[in-house]
């Protein structure tokens, strides 16, 4: 176990010297929540809200704070390191298990690990509900991640107790929001929109390049390909098969891509690293020489791009002049007044300890351009008497890339109260 731990030490102790993925909402929403905001009426979110309720309470317990935040992140991959050695060491010896470990720590931080998002937050109940062959852990994890949904074929043999935990959480979840007066708001933000609407939102839909793919996909691809030409001794169970469940878990990433929505992915093809130890036949062959040298290069040019991007760089989301925009702001308005930032940092509010009008949102295509909704959202503006206003430059992009995109309603009614 000294060796487990030593590991273990290492991972974290690599990721305190990387670039930190700070990214605004795991701040943002749960400042908010601590703050009278309720999810869904108050904070237009598309996600269901397991994460949210931890991030709460954790922040409510510990402080808002970067330090607090990379606490709770690093404790859960903690927690993943953990889980990924003892389900190979179980399945497949203490040496699968230390395979596995290394192989999770030598590829988690090349997809943005180094952050907390949904993607990581949901892995400790995928583990599990691998491990257990139980569905039923699959329903606290649809509750932090509707993606999720792609790993539902797996239990398809379960599928009556698939459907009852998911029903029996997301019906939980229900009648919280339901006692809370925000019932019709959570339906449509985390379940309707999100699977009806999301996807084919303007600005959203953005499957990045193949070159992205290919440094993604490259690891899982010779994985396989090792696997494919070796051979297993014996049949196993496709819902028992880790190399499976890194397949579909590779959907994550859709349809937006991102590093980070990897994560999942990750930790099953360390499983399945681990597993090709005791599993296959013998390695003597030049195919497999190839295979694996291949995987060594992939690794090490991996690492000199993330070293040399992300070695002891300052955090991301937190660059100099979002402190210098936060001292600011704190300097010129009312802190009992609500403050609109129109395409500004979100990290601003909470390092300023200030409060957006109600709802707050990310002013994204994807939801500005629903029909209807920058009218009712500026009804709601008008109700509130906002008077505390700061603009930031756009970007020239395309019409609905963030940071370019420029709501046409909602700035015209802006200038209006500028005048």
């Amino acid at each position: 176990m000294l060796q487990v731990a030593s590991l273990i030490a290492i991972h974290i102790l690599i990721l305190t010297q990387l670039r930190f993925e700070v990214w605004p909402e795991m701040l943002l929403m749960p400042y908010l929540m601590n703050h009278g905001f309720e999810l869904y009426r108050d904070m237009i979110v598309p996600w269901t809200p397991g994460l949210m309720w931890i991030l709460q309470g954790w922040f409510w317990l510990m402080g808002i704070s970067v330090w607090n935040l990379k606490i709770l992140s690093w404790s859960i991959i903690i927690l993943i390191d953990i889980l990924i050695y003892l389900i190979a060491a179980k399945r497949w010896g203490k040496i699968a298990g230390i395979i596995s470990l290394i192989s999770f720590f030598l590829l988690q931080p090349l997809f943005d690990g180094n952050g907390l998002w949904f993607d990581l937050a949901v892995v400790p109940l995928l583990l599990l509900a691998f491990h257990f062959n139980n569905p039923l852990f699959l329903a606290p994890a649809f509750l932090i991640k509707q993606s999720v949904v792609w790993l539902f074929p797996l239990f398809w043999k379960q599928w009556k107790r698939l459907v009852l935990g998911v029903a029996g959480a997301i019906g939980l979840s229900l009648v919280w929001f339901w006692s809370k007066g925000a019932l019709s708001d959570y339906w449509f933000w985390a379940y309707d929109f999100t699977f009806r609407l999301f996807p084919r939102m303007p600005g959203h839909l953005d499957f990045g390049n193949w070159k992205l793919w290919a440094l993604a996909l490259a690891p899982f691809v010779l994985i396989g390909a090792i696997r494919v030409i070796r051979g297993i001794r014996g049949k196993r169970v496709i819902g028992e098969e880790p190399l499976a469940w890194a397949g579909l878990a590779i959907l994550f990433a859709l349809p937006r891509f991102g590093l980070f929505h990897f994560q999942p992915a990750v930790a099953f093809l360390a499983l399945e690293i681990g597993s090709l130890y005791k599993c296959y036949k013998s390695y003597k062959d030049n195919k497999i020489y190839i295979l694996i040298s291949l995987m060594v290069i992939y690794l090490g040019f991996s690492w000199f791009r993330v070293i040399q991007s992300q070695w002891q760089k300052q955090d991301r989301f937190l660059e100099p002049e979002i402190y210098q925009t936060a001292a600011k702001i704190t300097l010129e308005t009312d802190k009992n007044k609500s403050v609109l930032l129109v395409n500004g940092p979100e990290l601003a509010y909470v390092l300023s300890d200030r409060l957006p009008p109600k709802p707050w949102l990310t002013l994204f295509p994807w939801f500005l351009e629903l029909p209807g909704f920058q009218e009712k959202l500026i009804n709601k503006f008008k109700q509130q008497n906002l008077e505390q206003l700061y603009r930031f430059p756009y970007q020239n992009e395309k019409e609905f890339v963030p940071g370019s995109y420029r709501p046409v309603k909602l700035l015209e009614y802006l200038d209006l109260m500028s005048q």
